[in-house]
């Protein structure tokens, strides 16, 4: 239960409005802060309209900023299969972080606390793995969010979110498969994607999917190591 967790309310954003659908998502992101008060600051200024309903401080403690019945800020513009207008969709957790830009890991503390509470979500509100996602997922033309260094990995082996192990295959893919695997993103929920072989198009949904799932591929074409990670990933999709 989420009142195990030691979750503070000391802190509150007035920077939500009504939920106007269902919870089934799950949306991580990281502050793009170095420390918890900075973060908060951001997160409650009226100006700036933007709220989560938890963050996680480096230390590990859990705050609740926006009550879960209310519509948190924190999606924006995203989308997700036919699901537009993910904020009342959602619960929003943000994590202190400083961003990938500097090549730091979470903080152990942060992992373990991010576990407790994403599993208590997911049972509170019956949230599908495939629908446990990071800001990069839902809003590829624009985020980045929680980045390469996110243990996806790890919360996996918490049956937290979709993994699938690498089939390594560097071949470069032909007309046909490259347009399979867009087909697979677009399967999978990935939006904004032009299903055609242009290359110079869908290149942030195409890195974000490899921030998510082949990290070290980011700035790499699509190969059959890509295609492979999205057709294990819809045969796990199925919850």
């Amino acid at each position: 239960m989420l009142c195990q967790l030691n979750i503070s309310h000391r802190y509150k954003s007035l920077n939500f409005d009504l939920r106007k659908k269902k919870i089934s998502f799950l949306i991580f992101h990281y502050t793009e802060t170095k420390d918890l008060a900075k973060a908060i600051k951001l997160l409650t200024n009226k100006k700036r309209r933007v709220s989560c309903h938890y963050i996680i401080d480096i230390n590990g403690k859990i705050y609740n900023l926006v009550d879960e019945k209310k519509r948190a800020w924190h999606a924006g513009e995203s989308m997700w299969k036919r699901s537009k207008d993910i904020n009342s969709r959602s619960i929003g957790i943000e994590i202190v972080y400083p961003g990938e830009i500097l090549g730091k890991k979470y903080k152990k503390q942060q992992l373990e606390s991010l576990i407790k509470l994403s599993l208590s979500l997911k049972k509170k509100y019956k949230i599908f793995n495939r629908n446990i996602l990071g800001h990069s997922d839902i809003s590829p033309n624009r985020k980045i969010d929680p980045g390469i260094y996110f243990p996806w990995e790890a919360l996996s082996k918490n049956s937290i979110g979709l993994w699938a192990k690498n089939r390594q295959n560097n071949s470069k893919l032909d007309k046909e498969s490259f347009k399979l695997f867009l087909k697979n993103l677009q399967k999978l929920g990935y939006p904004y994607l032009e299903l055609n072989n242009n290359p110079n198009l869908n290149t942030s949904v195409i890195e974000n999917f490899h921030r998510h799932h082949l990290p070290n591929m980011v700035k790499s074409k699509p190969n059959h190591t890509s295609l492979n990670k999205t057709i294990d990933l819809l045969k796990k999709s199925i919850d």
